[in-house]
C-alpha cells in the first residue's frame, strides 16, 4: 500500500498493534473529540517541501516556487475543518543556526504569533528521499527551538516525498544503520511522525495527517502551543528598531544620490573586478550582468575576463577566485592572492569599481569582516574608495529590503558598509528577466567613478612592482623544476607491478584523507565523518589487492605535544593494520589552503611517530586538485615558500595530485598514484615490508 494513502502516525501504529485502536479512519473510535479548527506552523530546511505540503493540506493549486524571508499565512477548509497554515522561510539544510541571518531567525521566532493564541501543531518537514546527516539534525533542532523550549510537545515530524515507500520500508529507514539521526529527531517529537506524498493531492492523506495532529492536540490537553511572551516581545522590539534604522539608512543613501545628480559622469565603457569569498555568488553575478544562465557554474580557479555590450555600454567584468569565508588571509594560498592582483591588471587602465560579493542569505560575523578586510587590503588601503558591496542571493530575502538585512545583522556588517562609504547593491541572480537591477548596478559604478574624480582603481605601483618581481622569480624556478621532472619521468622504470600493496593515509584534520581513501578504492568505504580511530578497508584496484588504512588527523598547526595521546597512539598503530606486503605512506595536504612553517613542523612531528625511516616511503598527496585548474602543481609548491618545498624534498620530490569531487572517472589519477608508489617501493625494496 502506498504510504500517502496509509499516513499512519507512530501512535496509531502502536494502538493497532495492541488492539486498542481498531482503525485510523475516525478519531472518535479512540476517544478523541473532533476539532473543528486547526492552526498549523510549518518549519523545515529549504527544499524540504513545506510550501507543497501547505498547498496539499488546503487543496490549493501549486504555484511557481517563490522563496521568501517572511511567513506566509493561508486559510482554508480541509477534511471538514477550518485550517490556518503558516508557512515559514527555510534554512540551509546542513548549516548551523550561526549561519542563518537574523531577519530569518526573527521571522521563525515570530511565526507562532501569526496564528494567535498559538498553533495546535508545529510540523517539522523533512524530505525522506534525501540523505540526512548529523549537521542537518542539529540545524533542525536549533531552528525549531527558536519557537521556544516547549515546542517539542507540540511538534511532529512530517516526512515528504516518501511516495513509493511502503510502511515497513519507512520503519526500516528510521531504524536502519546511518538513519538513527532521523529516529533521534522523531524521538524529540515524542515519537510522532507522519509520511505523506506532496507531489499530488490525496484527500485520504490529508485526513490522516489531520487526525494524527488531532490526537497529539488532545494528548496535550486540547491546548495550543503558546510561546513565552517575554522572548517574543524582545524579538518584536528588535525587529521594529531594525526597521526604523533601515528606513533611515535608505533615506540617507537616497538623499546622497539625489544631491549628486548632475555631477555623475556617463561612461561609454565600464570595467569591474569581482571579489569575495568562495560560494559568494561571484560567477553568478557575472552571468547575471551579461544575461546568461547559471547552469554548469564551476568554481573559478583563475581569473576569467568577460566583455560584452550591456545597456548600451561596453562592459568588462573580471571574475576572481574566492577565499574561504571567515578565514584570515594567511590561510589563502599565494596563487589565489596572485589572481586578485591579476584581476585588476586584466582591466586595461584599471577598474572603475571593485564589486565585493557578500551573501544576503547568510549571517555576517566579526570573523567574516576581518577576513574580507584582510583580503581586500592586499590590494592596498585605497581599495575601499572604489568598492561597491554587492549582496547576492537577494531573492532569498523576498520582500525584505536589503537595508533591513544590514541593520539586523549587527555592527560588523554595518562597519563594512561604512568602509564602502554606503555603496551597496542587492542582486537577484535567479531573475535574469529583471534587467533593471543590472542597469542600477552600472549606475552605481558610474557614481563610484565620479566620486573618485573619474579615476580608475590601480594597484599601488610600488606594490605592483614587488608583486611582478616575485612572480617572475617563481616562474623561472617552476620552469626549471618542470624540466627536471620531465627528465626524472623519462628515467622511471625501477618499479614493479605489485599484486598486493598497503597504503596508510596521514595528514591533518580536514586535509581530505577520508575522501582520498574513498577515491582510491572507488567506493564510500570510509564514509564521510571524522576519523577518530584507524579504519582499515580493502579492495581490488587496477589488478592489485589494496589495503588502505585511514588514520586520525592532527590539528593543522599544532605540534605533536598538543595532540591527544589517543590520536598519537592511533597514528603509531596505523602501520600494524596493513597487510604483510609492501607499505607506503600518503601524506595528504590540501592544495586550496596555505602551507606555512607551523604546518611543516606539525607534519614532521607526527610522521616522527612512525620512525625516521617513514619519510623514505612517503608520497605527498595533494587533495582538492580541481582548485589548480590547468596550472602545474610545481607553481603552487614554489609560490607557497620554503615550508612546502621542504616537505616535498623530504619526501624525495614525490607527489601526486588528487581531485575527490567526482570519484567516477578518476582511474587515471589512481593509476598514476599507484605507479608512483611502485616506483618508490622498487627503489627501496630492501627496506622490508614497512621500512620502519
Amino acid at each position: 500500500m502506498n504510504v500517502e494513502c496509509l499516513g499512519l502516525s507512530t501512535y496509531q501504529r502502536y494502538h493497532n498493534d495492541t488492539g486498542t485502536m481498531a482503525s485510523c479512519g475516525s478519531s472518535s473510535q479512540f476517544g478523541v473529540q473532533f476539532i473543528s479548527e486547526f492552526r498549523i506552523v510549518l518549519v523545515g530546511n529549504r527544499g524540504a517541501g513545506k510550501t507543497c505540503l501547505a498547498n496539499m493540506i488546503l487543496h490549493r493549486q501549486p504555484t511557481a516556487p517563490r522563496r521568501t524571508a517572511r511567513c506566509v499565512k493561508i486559510r482554508g477548509v480541509a477534511a471538514g475543518r477550518l485550517v490556518t497554515v503558516v508557512d515559514t522561510p527555510g534554512w540551509w539544510k546542513n548549516f548551523p543556526i550561526s549561519e542563518t541571518p537574523e531577519v530569518l531567525k526573527q521571522e521563525l521566532a515570530l511565526s507562532v504569533t501569526h496564528c494567535a493564541p498559538g498553533p495546535h501543531a508545529v510540523l517539522l518537514v523533512v524530505r525522506l528521499d534525501a540523505d540526512y546527516k548529523d549537521r542537518a539534525r542539529r540545524a533542525a533542532q536549533e531552528h525549531l527551538e527558536l519557537l521556544g523550549e516547549g515546542v517539542w510537545r507540540h511538534a511532529m515530524v512530517v516526512f515528504t516525498y516518501g511516495d513509493g515507500l511502503q510502511d515497513q520500508a519507512v520503519e526500516r529507514r528510521l531504524g536502519g544503520e546511518g538513519e538513527a539521526l532521523l529516529q533521534g529527531l522523531v524521538d524529540r517529537c515524542g515519537s510522532r511522525y507522519h509520511v505523506i506524498n506532496v507531489d499530488r493531492y490525496s484527500a485520504p492523506g490529508v485526513t490522516s495527517l489531520l487526525e494524527a495532529i488531532e490526537e497529539m492536540v488532545w494528548r496535550n490537553g486540547g491546548l495550543p502551543y503558546e510561546a513565552a511572551p517575554e522572548p517574543l516581545r524582545q524579538v518584536t522590539e528588535d525587529r521594529r528598531a531594525a526597521e526604523a534604522r533601515a528606513t533611515k539608512r535608505r533615506m540617507t543613501v537616497q538623499e546622497r544620490r539625489v544631491s549628486r545628480e548632475g555631477h555623475n559622469c556617463t561612461l561609454p565603457s565600464v570595467s569591474m573586478v569581482l571579489l569575495g569569498y568562495r560560494r559568494a555568488g561571484k560567477t553568478s553575478v557575472r552571468n547575471t550582468i551579461f544575461g546568461r544562465g547559471n547552469s554548469g557554474c564551476r568554481r573559478t580557479s583563475q581569473c576569467v575576463k568577460t566583455q560584452g555590450e550591456v545597456a548600451g555600454k561596453l562592459v568588462t567584468v573580471v571574475d576572481t577566485p574566492g577565499w574561504w569565508k571567515a578565514l584570515p588571509a594567511r590561510d589563502t594560498p599565494e596563487l589565489d592572492k596572485r589572481e586578485m592582483f591579476s584581476g585588476v591588471a586584466l582591466c586595461s587602465l584599471g577598474a572603475h569599481a571593485l564589486l565585493l560579493a557578500i551573501r544576503a542569505d547568510m549571517t555576517f560575523t566579526a570573523d567574516d569582516r576581518k577576513s574580507v578586510e584582510e583580503h581586500m587590503e592586499l590590494l592596498g588601503k585605497r581599495v575601499w574608495n572604489h568598492t561597491v558591496l554587492l549582496f547576492t542571493h537577494a531573492d532569498l530575502l523576498g520582500d525584505t529590503a536589503i537595508e533591513q538585512y544590514i541593520e539586523s545583522e549587527g555592527g560588523d556588517l554595518k562597519l563594512l558598509v561604512a568602509k564602502c562609504q554606503n555603496r551597496y547593491h542587492a542582486l537577484d541572480n535567479a531573475n535574469l528577466a529583471n534587467t533593471s537591477q543590472v542597469t542600477q548596478l552600472l549606475q552605481k559604478v558610474e557614481e563610484t567613478a565620479s566620486e573618485s574624480g573619474g579615476r580608475r582603481y590601480e594597484v599601488d605601483q610600488r606594490v605592483y612592482k614587488e608583486w611582478r618581481q616575485k612572480w617572475r622569480a617563481v616562474g623561472k624556478k617552476v620552469k626549471k623544476k618542470m624540466k627536471n621532472r620531465g627528465v626524472m619521468n623519462s628515467a622511471k622504470g625501477g618499479g614493479q607491478h605489485l599484486s598486493e600493496l598497503s597504503l596508510v593515509l596521514l595528514g591533518y584534520a580536514e586535509s581530505g584523507k577520508t575522501s582520498t581513501g574513498n577515491t582510491i578504492l572507488g567506493t564510500a568505504a570510509f564514509g564521510s565523518g571524522r576519523t577518530s580511530q584507524c579504519v582499515r578497508r580493502c579492495g581490488v584496484v587496477a589488478g592489485r589487492r589494496l589495503t588502505v588504512v585511514d588514520s586520525p588527523g592532527w590539528w593543522k598547526r599544532s605540534p605533536s605535544e598538543r595532540t591527544p595521546q589517543d590520536t598519537k597512539r592511533e597514528i603509531g598503530r596505523s602501520v600494524t593494520l596493513t597487510a604483510p606486503g609492501p607499505v607506503a605512506f600518503l601524506l595528504v595536504v590540501r592544495l586550496d589552503g596555505s602551507f606555512q612553517e607551523e604546518e611543516r613542523r606539525a607534519a614532521e612531528d607526527h610522521l616522527g611517530l612512525l620512525g625516521g625511516a617513514a619519510w623514505e616511503r612517503t608520497v605527498v598527496l595533494f587533495s582538492c586538485g580541481d582548485w589548480l585548474g590547468d596550472r602545474p602543481v610545481e607553481l603552487h609548491v614554489e609560490s607557497e615558500g620554503q615550508a612546502l618545498q621542504w616537505l616535498q624534498e623530504k619526501c624525495g620530490g614525490r607527489c601526486c595530485v588528487f581531485s575527490n569531487r567526482n570519484r567516477h572517472g578518476t582511474g587515471t589519477q589512481v593509476a598514476e598514484l599507484l605507479e608512483e608508489v611502485e616506483e618508490l617501493l622498487g627503489r627501496d625494496g630492501a627496506l622490508g615490508p614497512t621500512g620502519t
